[in-house]
């Protein structure tokens, strides 16, 4: 009787939450979230200096938030997952300097051509 009752309760599927209407797998969700957590507090305990607790926990929300959208995007299994957690957690504020490098060039060269576009004196 204990297996059978034990084998209603395990189930082989994997458990998936719904988040604003997005399915989220929680195994890799919960291995990346925990991973960014652990790397930032390691970071931050090794910090030299007074410890900026405000701006850190900041930083890791935000390395949190771009580590599950890209582990979700990619559809990552748990070792990936957790190797992104680690890798977008010490990256830290560093991700707001990527992002602004990639989008930044970007919306330089998009304003110009519409400046061009605008102020061109073709009919």
């Amino acid at each position: 009787m204990g297996a059978a009752a034990m084998g209603s309760v395990m189930s082989r599927e994997p458990v998936v939450w719904w988040i604003f209407g997005e399915p989220f797998h929680a195994g890799p969700t919960v291995v990346c979230i925990c991973a960014v957590i652990i790397t930032r507090v390691i970071i931050g305990l090794q910090a030299k200096g007074k410890a900026q607790w405000t701006l850190d926990v900041a930083v890791t929300l935000l390395c949190l938030l771009v580590s599950i959208l890209w582990v979700q995007a990619q559809g990552l299994e748990l070792l990936a997952a957790g190797i992104t957690g680690i890798g977008i957690g010490s990256l830290g504020a560093g991700i707001i300097g990527i992002a602004k490098g990639a989008i930044g060039g970007k919306l330089r060269a998009g304003f110009g051509a519409f400046m061009d576009a605008f102020t061109s004196t073709k009919p």
